[in-house]
């Protein structure tokens, strides 16, 4: 019986902890569901944060009487508590990582000076579990033992699983935090990038611009120094000339200066770790840098590098590349806007954001996977829309997003641009398309509620070994898929969620599909300007009429395609006014 009880509680515990991204939300459920199937009535958690053994936070200690009154709450998460105090069999369990069981702490020389606290909590006995995480220990769960309560075997094996069970939620807890700082950075990033964007356009100062991305990168990424440069480059594609320079320090541009020929010739367009040599600025030295180098167009390249004390990481290299693929957009929309002809205020400024909206979608997304060609079509509206498509690789998948953002303008623009930054972010941070949209929708939920926007969203991965398709939804249409007989092949529509942006927290769901050569020819993904065009009649053109065009033309080449879809919104749509932004994206 006792089994079967702990057996549930396991089950239940793991429930918890699967259904949760926050341990400190569901600490004390998993502390009372174990104390309801052992002998010990009380227990608490310690946490070490950020590798410091010096203190150990009590985090739970809501089944405690006594201790919680000598230790206040004095951090966000509970007391921190030197742990030095700590009697030795405690960080013998730490440093062996192991579990210790003390029967009786008045006859233990290694709970020497725990007998006072022990009489006023009410225990003779204490065990302690670590909270191993890749071989480190984060933490420890101690069991409070009075002088009818023992712990057996089978309930020793059990609390060591409850421990492991609670540093899965760790685990889990600190990675998100991650990934929420990551996309912290990234908002008030890119919202320091569009106001300096702003004024760009207006001023036409692109020092000043610059100026204030070598602010931005340096905060972002936690340097000491930062330095944007645009290079001209030459025929033969290597950088030729410097057309631009600003560093957030002017004391330090002569040193980072004098880094950038050794990273020019550097053939990666990115990389952290030591520097090959010093940066020596006032008297003290750097050793750690990061580089990212962007091709704004057939003529010019930007070059980022930081430098500092810390030690740059993935999650770094992550937020400069969505930082200095947004800046290479901004200058080469700066480069765009100098042709044009001046005092257009307000048509200009949409021709701009039209331009610069294209570019967000054209940067680096893939042409080719796995003997599958990706490309899109677009047909931009008078009015800049929200629509936007963009596909990476990571590892042997292919991740794409398209979206639409409720709305036009600048608004949507800018709801592009954090989408855009967000998504390259968590694809190399989460395992699937539906944590992808759930992250997208906490993250940024509260830009959207403030602008008072929302978007729907398809998020799909395509694994080329398994040729399996992971097809998350969020409030669009689905894609049309064909099998290879140019079939239309339904997918359920019940299988998506509501648009982010409308309820924070939202939990999305995802669904497989054999992708494989003899299953699907083609996807074509859509926004809804395609099948609410109009014609003269006020008909819309329809899902229908979609699905027959794609059907009649899904085995053409990408210029083809593109021909004739320009063709057919021509015949079409009679009112351009009137009419949405059009854009597909095709996998064939």
């Amino acid at each position: 019986m006792n089994e079967y009880k702990r057996m549930r509680s396991l089950v239940e515990i793991t429930r918890i902890v699967t259904q949760s991204d926050n341990f400190y939300e569901v600490k004390d459920q998993i502390i009372n569901n174990m104390l309801a199937v052992v002998h010990p009535t009380k227990a608490c958690v310690n946490l070490f944060y950020n590798n410091d053994y010096n203190y150990a936070h009590l985090v739970c200690s809501s089944t405690l009487n006594y201790i919680p009154k000598i230790f206040p709450q004095n951090e966000e998460y509970g007391a921190k508590i030197d742990f030095s105090v700590y009697p030795d069999y405690i960080h013998e369990a730490v440093e062996e990582k192991k579990v210790v069981i003390v029967d009786d702490i008045f006859k233990n020389e290694k709970a020497k000076g725990e007998e006072n606290l022990a009489i006023n909590e009410g225990y003779i006995g204490r065990a302690i579990f670590p909270f191993i995480i890749n071989d480190k220990v984060i933490g420890f769960m101690t069991c409070y033992l009075s002088d009818q309560e023992k712990l057996k075997p089978d309930d020793i094996d059990f609390i060591t699983q409850v421990a492991s069970m609670m540093s899965l939620s760790i685990s889990i807890t600190e990675k998100n935090d991650g990934i929420n700082k990551l996309i912290g950075k990234l908002r008030q990033s890119i919202t320091n990038i569009n106001k300096a964007s702003k004024r760009l356009f207006s001023t036409q100062d692109i020092f000043y611009y610059l100026q204030k991305m070598a602010n931005v990168v340096a905060d972002t990424t936690d340097s000491k120094f930062s330095m944007v440069n645009i290079y001209d480059i030459g025929e033969n594609g290597g950088p030729m000339g410097q057309k631009f320079t600003c560093a957030n320090d002017q004391n330090a541009i002569n040193s980072l200066a004098a880094r950038m020929p050794i990273i020019l010739k550097d053939h990666r367009i990115y990389d952290y770790g030591k520097t090959d040599g010093e940066v020596l600025v006032d008297g003290k030295s750097y050793t750690n840098r990061i580089f990212y180098k962007v091709i704004i167009d057939s003529k010019s390249m930007l070059v980022i590098l930081a430098v500092g004390d810390k030690v740059y990481t993935e999650d770094d290299f992550n937020i400069i590349g969505a930082l200095a693929k947004q800046i290479a957009t901004s200058v080469k929309s700066y480069d765009y806007s100098e042709k044009l002809e001046e005092n257009k205020a307000i048509n200009d400024e949409l021709v701009v954001l039209k331009h610069q909206q294209k570019l967000i979608m054209d940067n680096n997304s893939l042409k080719k996977f796995a003997d599958r060609d990706l490309f899109y079509f677009m047909k931009p509206a008078k009015v800049v829309g929200g629509d936007f498509y963009h596909s990476m690789l990571v590892d042997d998948r292919v991740i794409f997003i398209l979206a639409d953002v409720m709305g036009h303008g600048i608004v949507a623009n800018y709801m592009v641009a954090l989408i855009k930054g967000a998504f390259e972010v968590l694809v190399r941070k989460v395992a699937n398309p539906k944590e992808i949209i759930t992250k997208l929708n906490k993250n940024l939920y509260n830009e959207f509620d403030n602008m008072g926007a929302y978007a729907t969203i398809v998020v799909g991965a395509i694994n080329k070994n398994t040729n399996k398709l992971e097809l998350a939804n969020a409030g669009h249409y689905q894609p049309i898929i064909f099998d290879n007989d140019n079939k239309y092949v339904e997918i359920d529509t019940d299988a998506k969620g509501i648009p982010i942006g409308i309820i924070n927290n939202e939990q999305y769901s995802q669904i497989e599909i054999d992708f494989s050569k003899d299953k699907c020819k083609a996807m074509c993904m859509f926004t809804d300007g395609i099948i609410e065009m109009k014609n003269q009649e006020h008909e819309e053109f329809g899902h229908e009429r979609l699905v027959e065009f794609l059907s009649d033309n899904i085995d053409s080449d990408e210029k083809t395609i593109k021909k004739r879809l320009d063709k057919l919104i021509k015949h079409f749509s009679v009112d351009d006014d009137k009419k949405d932004d059009i854009l597909l994206a095709f996998i064939k």
